[in-house]
């Protein structure tokens, strides 16, 4: 075969493949990421998830959550404390004024969507405490806290960093924590993160892109 049909038989199989692949989109229906937009909108997405040890915590009532909690569902995980004075209650002020705009855009995204409080406080913090500090900001949210062995095995694992600032026999320390709001996509694998500063408005306009693409 000379170099003139090799050329031709090259670009024709080329041809071929772009046709598939244009094809297969088309009736895949679901459109590209486009990670650098994601980020300006303030989501950090992992071309490639992680998959990640889940070990129960414990909510309000004696329930448990486990890992099939994070199963359908997006789960945006931020690690705090009650006890926090200004960036906690911020972020879960953010993350609630989030719920609300993408219920106005689109209420099926929303309804995939779940605020998941983890106490790093579990000292103070009891279940019972946390269900009633999360329904303050938004019904839909979960309070969850455990051991302080399981927190820093599944905060290790996400790349949260927390540690406690004063003494602890009394009640006023403090817990020096990550700001950013981890993602657990539908399948349980850490996806990336939400940083601040939180854009309500622009998260829950990513939040529908992320869960079309997805």
């Amino acid at each position: 075969m000379d170099s003139g049909v090799r050329k031709t038989v090259f670009f024709l199989v080329l041809a071929v493949a772009v046709v598939v692949a244009l094809t297969f989109n088309k009736f895949n229906g679901k459109p590209a990421l486009d990670t650098e937009a994601l980020r300006e909108q303030g989501v950090v997405w992992y071309e490639t998830p992680r998959t990640f040890v889940f070990n129960p915590l414990s909510e309000a009532g004696g329930e448990t959550f486990t890992k099939d909690d994070l199963q359908d569902n997006w789960t945006l995980m931020y690690f705090g404390f009650t006890y926090c004075p200004d960036i906690c209650p911020a972020t879960l002020a953010n993350m609630a004024q989030m719920m609300k705009e993408l219920r106005a855009i689109n209420s099926q995204v929303a309804e995939k969507v779940n605020v998941v409080l983890i106490s790093v406080d579990p000292a103070r913090d009891t279940p019972d405490k946390l269900a009633s500090y999360v329904d303050f900001f938004d019904e839909s949210f979960t309070g969850v806290t455990g051991d302080d062995a399981n927190l820093k095995a599944l905060s290790q694992q996400l790349n949260v960093a927390y540690a406690i600032v004063g003494d602890t026999e009394t009640d006023d320390y403090l817990v020096e924590h990550s700001a950013q709001v981890v993602l657990v996509n539908p399948r349980g694998d850490y996806q990336g993160f939400l940083r601040p500063p939180f854009k309500p408005k622009e998260l829950a306009d990513a939040m529908v892109k992320i869960d079309q693409a997805f």
